[in-house]
């Protein structure tokens, strides 16, 4: 039986290493996105595993675009039982002075990072239901940030686990998981590899860890966890998505 999985948006990293790992677990892989960096490398290295891989573009904030991208996909590929939706908010520039003007750009900045999650699942959350074991993975990409930028990176954050739980609230019933994959803190989290930049895909890699934890949150064992945030390690030069709550 074939399995399809959808990456939509990732960096020019995470999406490639999660898709040649959904690949290596058995999964015909369709990239979603508006701009594809790598894309004809990432298909070539996919079909490397025997699977087959599609990139279709799609404005991930415009529901019309993503839901006639699902329609390619399940007319090329079949009907997704995997959604990974990357998130990777663009900081604000430093210094913003303190009025309504500022507070105007960061409230704009965190609905333009959080629609594609919203848009995303929505239009693939029927095709999933379809298998009585979907998976959605919600990542969230570290941010290289000064200590301002926290007010919009923060605030996305809320936004993505608020969304994460109510989502697994709702679909649990129908057998679809719902789970966040974020970056650890590394005021708090010494493992993370100095040496390693958070772009790059080989292994210890934030890439690769979050490629390790998909690979476990679509397997069969992992049915029961669901409305979860997962923490992974990214490098030290850059400030990460997750804070210590």
């Amino acid at each position: 039986m074939t399995r399809v999985a959808v990456v939509a948006g990732g960096g020019e990293h995470t999406g490639p290493a999660l898709a040649l790992r959904l690949a290596a677990g058995g999964f015909d892989v369709a990239l979603l996105g508006s701009e594809f960096t790598s894309a004809d490398k990432t298909v070539r290295r996919v079909e490397e595993y025997g699977r087959q891989c599609i990139a279709v573009r799609a404005e991930l904030t415009d529901a019309r675009s993503v839901a006639a991208a699902f329609g390619r996909v399940r007319t090329a590929l079949s009907s997704p039982a995997v959604l990974v939706t990357c998130v990777g908010p663009e900081p604000l520039p430093g210094g913003l002075p303190e009025d309504e003007s500022a507070d105007e750009q960061r409230y704009t900045a965190v609905r333009r990072a959080l629609r594609p999650v919203f848009v995303c699942c929505q239009a693939g959350a029927g095709q999933l239901l379809r298998h009585r074991r979907g998976r959605i993975i919600v990542v969230a990409e570290p941010v290289n940030a000064d200590g301002s930028t926290w007010r919009t990176t923060e605030p996305v954050l809320d936004g993505l686990l608020g969304f994460t739980r109510s989502a697994a609230l709702e679909l649990a019933r129908s057998g679809t998981t719902v789970n966040l994959v974020a970056p650890a803190d590394h005021a708090d989290d010494s493992r993370a590899p100095a040496h390693r930049a958070v772009g790059d895909d080989s292994a210890g890699s934030y890439a690769d860890g979050v490629a390790h934890v998909t690979e476990f949150l679509v397997d069969e064992r992992a049915v029961g966890i669901t409305g979860q945030a997962i923490r992974v390690a990214a490098a030290r030069a850059d400030v990460p998505l997750l804070r210590e709550r």
